[in-house]
């Protein structure tokens, strides 16, 4: 199994007893594991939950429909709702994880460079999800996103547009629905790659030092100071380019364009290219020089015309 991801499966359960259960799991399991949904019948199954009157079997995670039992495990029998979080954390953590510190969602963030690695925000724009998730800081709730429609439905109290080291999301349930505004949605991508600009200190683990990328679309800037900057830089790594010589070339700072380039990352808006895929390729510089004595002398034809 690799250690960062988990195939689980749930069978036999109510549609709303499944959707708390994957709540309460992605809660309890440290975050920088990505969960993947599986049906029982995929081979790669890491841990199966299962209702115990749908199918009972020694020796397998079973779960119960809900019950006033008051213990809350007993002989790998998992009673719903869960009420003790830290029992169950510590029956999952060894057999399914294999870890001996116990993290999850709720708890202080982890420094940046366990949490925000690229496979923290893989997970987030993961499209395969087929679930709605609620992301939220130290502020409060950001915003409901849905990967798979690429929408995003936003808090519209909230006032500021940027986030920080206490960054975090999980399935969205009924009550993280009520604090975004449905009635307006806006495109997923755009928005959150403008949130990963505005937060650099979120991204700051991403940015390379060098090499080559081209990213997937132009994106959306919603930062109109360094729109034009923004424009520039997509218009050389849409075509693929790198970091450095792109830097050298628009007379921008290394850290400028890494920034660009841990932005889209984040965003999942780029790829790694090799040095001999096509790259940008600057105009020559005696054409620069035609261009602009050809947008002097129009301007200078129409100084003489109106007497400028």
């Amino acid at each position: 199994m690799n250690k960062h991801n988990l195939n689980i499966a749930i069978a036999g359960l109510s549609i709303n007893h499944s959707e708390e259960l994957k709540i309460q799991l992605r809660n309890l399991i440290p975050q920088n594991y990505m969960i993947e949904w599986v049906t029982t019948t995929d081979p790669n199954i890491d841990c199966l939950f299962i209702d115990e009157n749908f199918y009972k079997t020694e020796n397998i995670q079973k779960i119960s429909k809900p019950s006033t039992h008051p213990v809350q495990l007993k002989n790998n029998l998992l009673f719903l709702p869960i009420t003790e979080q830290q029992n169950v954390s510590e029956w999952i953590n060894p057999d399914l994880i294999n870890v001996t510190h116990k993290e999850t969602l709720f708890e202080e963030p982890l420094i940046a460079n366990e949490s925000f690695d690229k496979k923290f925000f893989l997970n987030l724009n993961n499209t395969q999800h087929k679930s709605k998730l609620h992301l939220q800081d130290d502020v409060g709730t950001l915003a409901v996103i849905d990967p798979a429609q690429n929408i995003v439905w936003l808090n519209t109290q909230r006032i500021t547009k940027t986030t920080n080291y206490s960054f975090h999301y999980n399935l969205a349930n009924t009550t993280d629905l009520t604090k975004v505004s449905r009635k307006d949605k806006l495109i997923l991508q755009d928005w959150l790659w403008n949130l990963f600009w505005n937060s650099p200190e979120i991204i700051h683990n991403l940015a390379p030092e060098d090499g080559h990328y081209k990213i997937h679309t132009w994106p959306k800037p919603s930062d109109q100071s360094n729109r034009k900057i923004i424009f520039q830089l997509s218009a050389c790594f849409i075509q693929g380019g790198k970091i450095s010589k792109i830097a050298e070339q628009l007379n921008l700072s290394q850290n400028t364009v890494q920034h660009f380039i841990a932005t889209n990352i984040a965003a999942n808006n780029i790829e790694k290219i090799n040095i001999w895929d096509k790259h940008y390729t600057p105009p020559p510089q005696e054409v620069k020089q035609e261009e602009q004595n050809t947008i002097q002398s129009f301007f200078g034809k129409l100084r003489r015309k109106f007497g400028f």
